[in-house]
């Protein structure tokens, strides 16, 4: 005979769908309205999205170069470029369905935070974490955009949650999987390996089951390229290239005291950040001291090379999720700390729901730009100023190209055109003028298709090339060169021109 069920035990099991629509209906009226085009286009999303459709079809290219996924000018891993060329694909090939893939990443991380969560925690300050991380706008912004770094952030945020628990085999592997996830879509998962390497220093045999899995993903990603492009080692020379690139990058901008502003102004930016600073040092504890360290090597290494990471926030975005965690360490901290001096009251247990003004003053402050589509983000001088504007220039230029023709252009419209495409600065290093991400010549194999300025049917200037690329070394060469041969003006918008080359040259000259 079947015993009684518990009517309580019951009752808390169809209680787990209440945090659970709560969650999805944020995410719903948050991430989903106008998501197309809001916020704007900006270039590094693009192109992901032009190498990830690459990649989808087989190929894996940056547009006129043979991709080895860790040059400069493209050091994202083609793991998650690959799943964006399968979103886009399920779209027609276009930019929503990867917008989509990036904000489901967001509900599934929001979802990881409350269930993986609730265990060190607590249920309420683990559902706390995921709305604060829901609701914060530049979630918002960064997780409608198509960036690896969102990817990571979910791998991150698997591997604190491991962490948290008592080394095992189980705890192990599943901090590196959340690693592996990491490797697989962008060369900051190393930064997360220094810092849960530091929370097991104790545990050598920890150090092996994590390292496994990313290892793997590292090989996996390196043996492909090196097979595709045999019998070249391009990747090799790129990835020497990346390292130094960057030890220059952080001599130029970490010098001396230059990283204390760097983190000061990181972590005074707004409310969210202070708190979470707050927080942090508060999760300096036996229970909680993996979320203390891990944002503080990550952010730390981040941070010394980069001023500008509160404008171009999305590089942040890999420990964003472990921020909101932070807010759940210290609340249950507090929690306990409380019920310690004050014995069991009720209103100990409940405390973590003071915080919930945290979460609603965000949701009110996002709301309204996330439904009518005005979401700005802080970098919004660099990205598309006028999206209709950008395709009616498209639609233009796709009704006299074909295939096989060249439009120089940068990425935020090349990804509508059927056509070649390469950017100012991939016909820069074409003629073997240094200029930003390709200080070094390269050889003409790496291109897979001539990128001469005179071998294009039409230039594209765009409202990022006025602002940004035209004053990159070396590549204001094209302006000067158009006006000397006089290419005519054909179409004109409010940010957009496009030139007619009368004469394009034919071949790889």
């Amino acid at each position: 005979m079947n015993s009684p069920r518990n009517p309580f035990r019951v009752l808390r099991q169809r209680a787990i769908w209440i945090p659970l629509t709560v969650l999805f209906c944020i995410w719903a009226v948050l991430y989903l309205p106008q998501l197309r085009t809001s916020p704007a286009w900006y270039g590094d999303e693009t192109l992901t999205l032009m190498i990830g459709k690459s990649l989808f079809a087989g190929a894996g290219n940056d547009r006129a170069l043979q991709a080895t996924f860790w040059h400069p000018s493209y050091s994202y891993q083609p793991g998650y470029a690959w799943l964006v060329g399968w979103a886009a694909s399920i779209a027609g090939n276009d930019i929503l369905g990867a917008r989509l893939l990036n904000v489901v990443l967001a509900l599934i991380i929001a979802l990881v935070l409350f269930f993986l969560g609730s265990r060190p925690f607590g249920r309420i300050a683990a559902l706390l974490a995921a709305i604060v991380f829901l609701t914060y706008g530049q979630s918002v912004i960064h997780f409608r955009w198509i960036y690896p770094h969102n990817a990571v952030a979910l791998g991150f945020t698997l591997t604190v949650l491991c962490l948290l628990r008592k080394s095992s085999w189980k705890s192990d592997w599943g901090a590196g999987a959340g690693l592996a996830l990491a490797a697989v879509s962008h060369p900051l998962f190393a930064h997360g390996a220094i810092a849960a390497w530091l929370c097991r220093i104790k545990r050598p045999i920890s150090w092996v089951r994590m390292a496994m899995l990313p290892l793997l993903a590292v090989v996996a990603s390196l043996g492909w390229t090196l097979l595709r492009q045999s019998p070249h080692l391009w990747v090799i020379d790129d990835m020497r290239t990346l390292a130094e690139f960057y030890q220059k990058f952080s001599v130029e901008n970490g010098a001396g005291f230059q990283v204390f502003e760097n983190i000061g102004r990181f972590y005074t930016q707004d409310f969210f950040h202070i708190g979470s600073a707050v927080a942090a040092i508060i999760c300096c504890n036996r229970r909680y001291y993996p979320v203390a360290i891990f944002l503080g090597v990550v952010s730390g290494l981040l941070l010394q090379n980069r001023q500008n990471l509160p404008v171009f926030y999305y590089q942040a975005i890999v420990f964003l999720p472990v921020l909101a965690m932070a807010w759940a360490g210290a609340l249950r901290t507090i929690q306990i700390r409380l019920r310690r001096r004050l014995g069991r009251k009720s209103w100990t247990r409940w405390f973590p729901l003071a915080i919930c003004a945290v979460p609603v003053f965000f949701f009110l402050q996002t709301i309204g730009p996330a439904v009518s589509g005005k979401l700005v983000s802080r970098n919004h001088p660099w990205v598309t100023q006028n999206v209709q504007e950008v395709e009616a220039a498209a639609a233009w230029l796709n009704e006299r190209v074909g295939p096989d023709d060249l439009v120089v252009c940068h990425q935020n419209i090349g990804w509508l055109l059927n056509s070649h495409t390469a950017d100012l600065m991939q016909a820069t290093a074409w003629t073997g003028r240094p200029t930003f991400t390709f200080e070094k010549t390269l050889e003409k194999e790496r291109f897979r298709y001539s990128a001469d300025l005179h071998a294009a049917r039409f230039l594209v200037i765009g409202d990022i090339d006025q602002r940004w690329t035209l004053s990159q070394p070396n590549v204001s060469w094209i302006v000067e060169e158009i006006s000397r041969l006089r290419w005519p003006i054909v179409w004109r918008g409010e940010n957009y021109i496009i030139v007619e080359n009368p004469n394009p040259r034919t071949g790889n000259q």
